[in-house]
């Protein structure tokens, strides 16, 4: 079934979703993956919805003006037929740190000189109960290639973990 990736961002308000999502409901498409967040005041949405492609181009045509109405900007991007799957194994990697510049820049790049796929990534800034200062905290599903020995990728990430002076847990997810 054909499918698009929209996304749209603007400023959060109750009912937003709601709002949004009415003209995918009305041309009959299914929201079939989403992932949506406040982020201290603007909200993002990520969509792959599915539809024929008549009920896409009434989606691409109608949900525009709805997204502007309630301030948000909207983009598509078409989904290629047959999207490629990464075969592997999946793990949950997650991080535990005083909040310093570079964290995420150097985890990924680690995982990517070892072909390994993000599949999502989600930080946080809380306050550091006991600790005086923010606790950065990042989640990430990855999907790690059969070819990459799980004992050499943990001692990289053991001794990347030394030099950010931070705490990273790799688990089977």
């Amino acid at each position: 079934m054909p499918q698009v990736v929209i996304t749209a961002i603007g400023p959060d308000k109750p009912g937003l979703v709601g709002e949004f999502t009415r003209p995918i409901f009305a041309a009959g498409a299914n929201v079939a993956d989403s992932r949506m967040v406040n982020l201290r005041g603007q909200f993002a949405i990520l969509l792959l919805v599915e539809g024929a492609d008549s009920v896409l181009t009434a989606v691409r045509e109608s949900l525009p003006r709805a997204a502007e109405a309630i301030g948000l900007r909207v983009t598509f991007t078409t989904q290629a037929d047959g999207a490629l799957q990464k075969s592997g194994v999946p793990y949950k990697l997650k991080t535990y740190s005083m909040d310093q510049p570079g964290i995420v820049h150097r985890v990924s790049t680690l995982l990517q000189q070892h072909h390994v796929n993000i599949e999502s990534l989600q930080t946080r800034l809380e306050s550091g109960a006991f600790m005086g200062s923010p606790l950065f905290t990042m989640e990430l599903h990855i999907t790690v290639p059969p070819t990459v020995q799980v004992k050499g990728l943990r001692r990289e990430i053991d001794a990347l973990a030394d030099t950010l002076n931070c705490e990273i847990d790799l688990e089977p997810a």
